[in-house]
This record gives structure tokens, sequence and C-alpha cells, in this order.
């Protein structure tokens, strides 16, 4: 593994484990209703396995023996740090209920999660790219769902299901990864 691609899977990993982080923090704040919690805490699941497949591909790289040769475009890291770093900060503090579905939207719309989603299909099979996408739809949609039960507005809504509506038959919106 060159040390190119040893960077950008180190800071994706940073950065998911910041918004796990996140989802955590609003996980508490949000700890009386069961629904919320419950939620919040699935968005956390979700990308601690964002965290856990980064680790299994730095290893499985480490491991090949420079058989399997990659070049990793870092922009999607590199411009998603600034806008996870400070939606961290802002999560330090309490933040109100449909601030806190905001946060999760500007989160889910960053493009790390193509990143992540193509790491794991130039290393597996098309099996299991399609169950991490899956798994992001799912969320999405779970998303979706808790802005309609608990924000009265439009506006996070249809944010929502414009970012599922994208997501849906589409796969990655990155070619972040390329065997070379």
């Amino acid at each position: 593994m060159t040390p190119e691609v040893a960077a950008v899977i180190e800071e994706a990993s940073r950065l998911e484990a910041l918004a796990m982080s996140i989802y955590t923090r609003l996980a508490s704040t949000f700890g009386e209703d069961a629904d919320l919690q419950r939620f919040w805490m699935s968005m956390a699941r979700h990308e601690a396995g964002h965290v856990g497949a980064l680790a299994l591909i730095r290893v499985l790289l480490e491991e090949s023996a420079g058989d399997l040769s990659f070049e990793v475009d870092d922009r999607a890291a590199r411009d998603a740090a600034s806008s996870i770093q400070a939606l961290h900060r802002e999560s330090l503090a309490p933040v109100s209920l449909e601030r806190a579905f905001a946060i999760a939207l500007e989160l889910e719309s960053l493009e790390l999660e193509d990143l992540v989603l193509d790491l794991i299909h130039a290393l597996s099979d098309s099996a299991a790219r399609a169950q991490a996408e899956q798994m992001l739809l799912h969320d999405l949609s779970d998303l979706s769902l808790m802005i309609e039960k608990y924000c009265p507005g439009d506006e996070l809504l249809a944010r929502a299901d414009a970012l599922v509506e994208s997501r849906m038959g589409k796969g990655s919106r990155g070619g972040y990864v390329r065997r070379t």
C-alpha cells in the first residue's frame, strides 16, 4: 500500500469516527425520546461500520504485499474534512431537533460515503458493495421518516427525500478508487 493510499484511508477513518461521535452525541442529547435515541444510535452504528470497513481495507492492503495496487483520489476526504469538523464542534453544544436533522443531512450528503463504497467495491465483490449501498439507503430512508415525524416544515423533508432519490439505483457518485 502506498503512503498516499494509507493517508486517505486514515483520514477517511478519522472523519467517519467524528461522524459517529456526532450521532452518539445527538443520541445523548435526545435520549429522553426512545425513538430518537434509537435512531441516532442506528446512525452512529452505520458510521462505526464504515470505520470497521476502512480498518479491514487497510489490513487487506497491507497483507496483499503489493498484489493489490490502487490509486485513490483524496478529494472526498479533503472536501469533507472541514464540514465534518465544523459539525462536530457544533454538536458539542445543545442543538434543536430540527438542527440535528439538518446536521445529519449535511453529513450524509458528503461524498465521503462514495469514497468508502468505492474502496469496499475495489476489495470485494459486487454483493458486498450492494449490501453497503442498501444499508446507506435504509439509513437515509429512516432519516427521511424521522424528519417527517418530528419536523413540521417541508424544507428538511424535501432535502432528505432528494438525497434518497439521488442515491437510489445510482450507486457511487465518486469514482475515487482506480486499480492500477
